[in-house]
């Protein structure tokens, strides 16, 4: 039987406090506390950069962006999150998932575009960078973390994860080089195909994907905490 992995919709969080709930979850994960869980969100507006900073990717100064920059714990550079973007923050312990770094992130654009294509979008990847392109503009951003959240005697466990434009505002980009790149563009769901799928609907294609490409079986996570979905609650050591 596959392990368990518990999703569920989050609905729309501010950056802050989702990042503080991926590190709770992580360190119940290290200590085997919980499943593997897989949050899907979307967010206010937000840019965010990885562990250098913005550098000079901002297109404007940082008073004018119209959103807060929050520099992170991730790899990658400079993105936006917005609303009609759906994120998913995987929590997973590479080691008992059998898996390194690389073949992790592999596995997240795999996963993107078997999703994009059941929204008739033929999604790819670009040689020596990360995410899934559709031609030269990306459709969908990854940027991960993975440490030991409980200390040396747990276990190595992902944070971050994946933005998938679906209907968001690509205006935003405008304001930075998105990821760094500055000869290549960004696009979304919606301007490839016209469609304007519901965002928690793509997050539940997305979670069926998911569950495929890393053999685990999906299974939601429906209690509630304060109006969002709580803390997986089981308390068995899980491996």
């Amino acid at each position: 039987m596959a392990p368990v992995c518990e999703y569920a919709w989050l609905g729309r969080v501010e950056y802050r406090e989702a990042w503080e709930y991926q590190r709770e979850l992580g360190r119940r994960r290290a200590l085997g506390e919980i499943p593997d869980t897989l949050l899907l969100l979307e967010h206010d507006p937000v840019y965010t950069t990885g562990r250098r900073g913005p550098g000079g990717h901002l297109r404007m100064p940082e008073a004018a962006l119209g959103a807060p920059l929050i520099e992170t714990d991730r790899g990658g550079d400079i993105t936006f999150h917005g609303p009609g973007q759906l994120i998913a923050y995987p929590i997973i312990d590479l080691r008992a998932a059998g898996l390194a770094v690389a073949g992790y992130v592999r596995s997240l654009e795999e996963t993107i575009i078997r999703t994009l294509s059941a929204y008739g979008v033929q999604g790819g990847v670009s040689c020596g960078q990360t995410g899934v392109w559709v031609g030269d503009e990306k459709v969908a951003a990854i940027g991960v973390r993975v440490g030991k959240p409980a200390g040396p005697a747990g276990g190595w466990v992902t944070g971050h994860g994946l933005a998938l434009n679906v209907d968001v505002d690509l205006a935003w980009f405008e304001r930075i080089v998105p990821c760094g790149i500055a000869d290549k563009g960004v696009t979304s769901i919606e301007k490839l195909t016209g469609q304007v799928p519901a965002v928690p609907d793509v997050g539940e294609a997305l979670a069926a994907t998911f569950g495929e490409t890393y053999n685990r079986e999906m299974c939601v996570n429906s209690s509630s905490r304060t109006g969002r979905a709580a803390l997986p609650t089981s308390r068995t050591p899980v491996t």
